[in-house]
């Protein structure tokens, strides 16, 4: 390549004449000249534009981990029992299980502090047991002046800072915050409050995480400014370290790839001039262009197209420094998941455009954000709270309709949080986003489908659910979820045959936690299924030994889990429970939603050799139709027909409608909720075939079912159980 550029220059060299050799060769020089300047200003300019860029990653990065320190400090300062534990003394045991577990065994940090009113450490956490090391000698100077000024805030304002600190050669980033309560209910002691101080000791997992995102290189701690690359570790007033690293440089790199091409061609300077303006125009754009395209994916939602969390946040955080009046609609699609479940992924994205769709549609002037997941978010600007409640309307009305996925018709509701902010206060996006998912999920708990406008009142209630869901996951490892069993007895005989296995939930803290309240929970955050298998799996475990029945209800969720099958043929094959003896029950809900899907599940789950019994018999929407289509072997008669036996004749009649209905298609009826034996003869008398309630017992533990069961005897032949 290098000869055919000399030939060709030499060739350019003959056709030139001597009047015109100098002057050419002048023009080349200068056009090379101009391009070689022209590609040193481009790739300083790069390199500067990448320096300005880390930098602010960096300065970004290093704000993000002072405010997580003063997030993770924040809710164990604000927090009625710490102060009770630390206000009349210092109960050491209670500390290290309720805050030093979290803090240091969680969350990594080297140090946990309490400080008296007198700057004294009076407990301290970090170097070994036994040994108390003073939070003033570990952090130095600028801890004892921020401890000074966090007393000094306001009582309307958070008493929490968070910084930097050096001791030596000893580097910390820390936090300090003043224990008070969270609530009105608790009264703190007079005189100063005590301190709660968190530290984390600056090591290369520090520098690692804060340059991970910015993806620098070579960070280094420094105890002065020794390059541009430096960015400042603030203590109070000043800097106590900085933080300086290797920066990358485009612009340098594409000149070293260019120089050997300018060398080749440089007798044909003004060709090469050209074609490098060419390329560093294209390079430029590409860059332009991939920068837009970053910031564009860095705040909207690559399948929906709505501006993402960040960019909510964002927008919030300007209208409040703007002293906008704001009104946030946090909102979660009911049956989402149940629906992506069944009608598989591809749908579900669908399901997410066409709610984006509909949303944008009903506040079309308004910023509506896809807040993750199937959680999405409208701001609304110096809108008037009935203006609020007006979109709420609208965006429920719009999820009314069904929605047209290829051949599918999905019902899918929307459960709506509304809150907004208070005249003559200042509130940050993070409250405010907060207190619109705790409207959300009142909305939800109440009913779904609806709106609901947030009130203080709301919290306490919050509060309590997150913990049962945290504590809930622990739980179902823990096998603190287990099964009771409600005996079902045979109408002629009076003996048991069956028992429902019942799943039940006993909290070291919470104590026994009704089903009603953490199957739900389950349900939402998508530990139905494990706790389901493990009842299954336990029941037929113990069941195994005795010669009765076992009915396990299965929830919706679970009924829809594609694994479903598969998971109850593996349990039966690992315990040897016998399938004939197994009674899976499910709700006439689920019948609604796809009935020739649910009635393919049943198909499978009888080929196995299980029982399907319909539970809850008239409370739902199952008709004539359904009890044709599925292969039933026993409906449950819901109890509200059973309560009222003895004193409404209409109940009895209507009992004995169910009963010949069910005769007509060769099911079995079991009465559910029998408790006098009034209703026992009536039940009886209609033509119902099992009975169960607390005329005949109550749930009751593994011992006790075993040892009032009847027991399996192997070859006994004569089992005739109705």
């Amino acid at each position: 390549m290098v000869s055919t550029a000399f030939s060709r220059a030499q060739r350019i060299t003959r056709s030139v004449s001597p009047q015109h050799f100098w002057p050419v060769i002048l023009l080349l020089v200068i056009c090379f000249g101009c391009v070689f300047l022209l590609l040193s200003y481009s790739t300083r300019s790069q390199d500067k534009m990448q320096l300005d860029r880390e930098r602010q990653g960096l300065v970004s990065s290093i704000n993000v981990a002072q405010e997580m320190v003063q997030r993770d400090l924040q809710d164990y300062a604000m927090w009625d029992d710490a102060v009770r534990h630390t206000s009349a003394g210092i109960d050491r045991d209670w500390i290290a299980d309720n805050i030093v577990a979290y803090l240091v065994g969680t969350q990594g940090y080297s140090y946990v502090f309490i400080v008296d009113g007198a700057s004294e450490t009076v407990f301290s956490h970090g170097d070994g047991p036994g040994k108390t090391t003073s939070a003033a000698d570990l952090l130095g100077t600028d801890f004892v002046k921020s401890s000074t000024a966090v007393r000094q805030i306001p009582a309307d304002l958070p008493h929490i800072i968070s910084g930097f600190s050096r001791k030596g050669q000893d580097l910390f980033i820390y936090s300090t915050a003043a224990i008070v309560p969270l609530t009105q209910k608790l009264k703190p002691e007079p005189g100063p409050t005590k301190l709660l101080v968190i530290a984390k000791r600056l090591d290369d997992d520090f520098l690692a995480a804060i340059g991970r995102e910015p993806q620098l290189r070579s960070l280094r701690l420094t105890p002065t400014a020794g390059s541009a690359t430096a960015v400042p570790l603030n203590g109070v007033g000043r800097p106590v370290a900085w933080v300086e690293w290797t920066p990358h440089r485009p612009g340098t790199m594409l000149l070293r790839q260019l120089s050997p091409a300018l060398a080749i061609l440089a007798v044909l300077a003004v060709l090469t001039a050209i074609i490098v303006i060419r390329r560093s125009s294209r390079t430029m754009e590409a860059l332009q262009q991939s920068e837009l395209r970053a910031r564009h994916h860095a705040f909207h939602d690559l399948l929906t197209g709505l501006p993402n969390r960040r960019a909510l946040v964002e927008e919030i955080s300007r209208c409040l420094a703007g002293n906008d009046h704001l009104s946030l609609l946090y909102m979660d699609l009911d049956g989402f998941k149940d629906a992506n479940d069944v009608y598989g992924h591809p749908a579900g994205d669908l399901l997410l455009k066409e709610a984006a769709s509909r949303i944008q549609a009903a506040v079309p002037t308004s910023l509506v954000a896809r807040a993750g997941g199937d959680e999405f978010a409208v701001l609304l600007i110096n809108d008037s709270v009935d203006e609020a409640a007006a979109a709420c309307e609208r965006i429920l009305s719009r999820f009314r309709s069904p929605f047209e996925i290829g051949a599918y018709r999905i019902t899918l509701g929307i459960s709506i949080g509304c809150t907004q902010t208070a005249e003559g206060r200042s509130e940050g996006e993070d409250e405010l986003m907060r207190r619109a998912d705790v409207a959300m999920y009142a909305a939800k708990s109440e009913g779904k489908n609806r709106a609901s406008h947030y009130t203080s009142s709301l919290d306490d209630g919050h509060i309590l659910r997150m913990r049962l869901e945290r504590d809930l996951h622990e739980s179902v490892t823990k096998g603190e979820i287990y099964p009771c069993y409600q005996p079902i007895v045979s109408a002629r005989s009076s003996k048991t045959v069956a028992f429902e296995a019942l799943a039940r939930w006993s909290h070291p803290e919470h104590g026994d936690v009704p089903p009603d309240i953490f199957i739900p929970i389950a349900e939402m955050t998508g530990l139905i299924s494990a706790i389901g298998g493990r009842i299954l799996a336990e029941a037929c475990s113990t069941m195994k030994e005795l010669d009765a029945d076992l009915a396990v209800n299965l929830s919706p969720a679970q009924f829809w889990d594609r694994n479903l099958v598969s998971d109850v043929q593996r349990i039966l094959a690992d315990t040897g429970f016998p399938p004939s003896r197994l009674e899976l029950e499910i709700t006439e809900s689920l019948l609604i939603r796809r009935p020739e899907s649910a009635a393919a599940i049943v198909e499978k789950l009888r080929a196995l050799g299980i029982k399907i019994a319909l539970d809850d018999f008239g409370t739902g929407f199952a008709s004539i139709g359904y009890l044709q289509r599925l292969k039933l072997d026993r409906i449950k008669i819901d109890k509200s027909f059973i309560s009222p036996l003895e004193q409404e004749p209409k109940s009895r009649d209507m009992l004995l409608s169910i009963v010949t209905l069910a005769k007509a298609f060769d099911l079995e009826v079991c009465a559910e909720g029998v408790e006098t034996e009034g209703q026992a003869q009536i039940a009886i008398a209609a033509g119902c075939t099992r009975l169960q309630g607390w005329l005949f017992g109550r749930p009751m533990s593994k011992q006790d079912a075993l040892a009032n069961g009847p027991r399996y005897e192997p070859g006994l032949q004569s089992r005739n159980i109705a």
